[in-house]
């Protein structure tokens, strides 16, 4: 009877797989002309809009993009009908993207395309071997759980407009003398 692979061996392989598993679902969405029109960062606007609204600077620190690409990716889904700009009603001056039913329908389709054919890979699988991956997804699931709640997370919050950019030297007071 083979010994139990301890945890770091575990976790090294979940690693692993995770980069396969990216791999493989862009390469189908692409092969396979999978989200109509849409290129995968637009793909990627509405699967993080599912989770519901967010606001444009939520939208990008949850793809890591800056704002600009936000706007540029927000504009081309906006005019087709997959996402809408709103107010947000807590504050009137802030905007929020919401997913429309034409951008929930597109995601929807690309997500059951990807998930029926990894169906079709457990078909062969056998009650007991269905049984044991359910239970290590939960684990996985757990473990994630975890460690999201212990990661530091950026601030939800969007900074004002006309507050100065990060990246930017902050402005200087003038130093002219009477």
């Amino acid at each position: 009877m083979p010994r139990n692979k301890p945890p770091l061996d575990h976790a090294l392989r979940t690693l692993g797989l995770i980069p396969r598993l990216y791999r493989w679902a862009v390469a189908s969405v692409q092969a396979n002309h999978l989200g109509r029109e849409l290129s995968l960062r637009q793909l990627s606007v509405l699967y993080a809009l599912r989770e519901g609204p967010l606001s444009p600077g939520q939208l990008a620190r949850r793809l890591r993009v800056t704002p600009a690409v936000i706007t540029g990716l927000l504009d081309r889904l906006e005019q087709p009908g997959y996402v809408r700009r709103e107010a947000d009603p807590e504050d009137r001056r802030r905007l929020r993207l919401v997913l429309t039913e034409s951008g929930q329908e597109v995601s929807q389709e690309v997500r059951q395309a990807l998930a029926g054919d990894m169906a079709a890979q457990f078909e062969s699988a056998s009650p007991a071997e269905l049984k044991e991956l359910g239970g290590a997804l939960d684990l996985l699931e757990r473990a994630l759980a975890a460690l999201e709640a212990r990661t530091p997370t950026p601030p939800e919050s969007e900074p004002d407009e006309d507050a100065e950019a990060p990246d930017r030297p902050p402005r200087r007071a003038s130093t002219k003398r009477r």
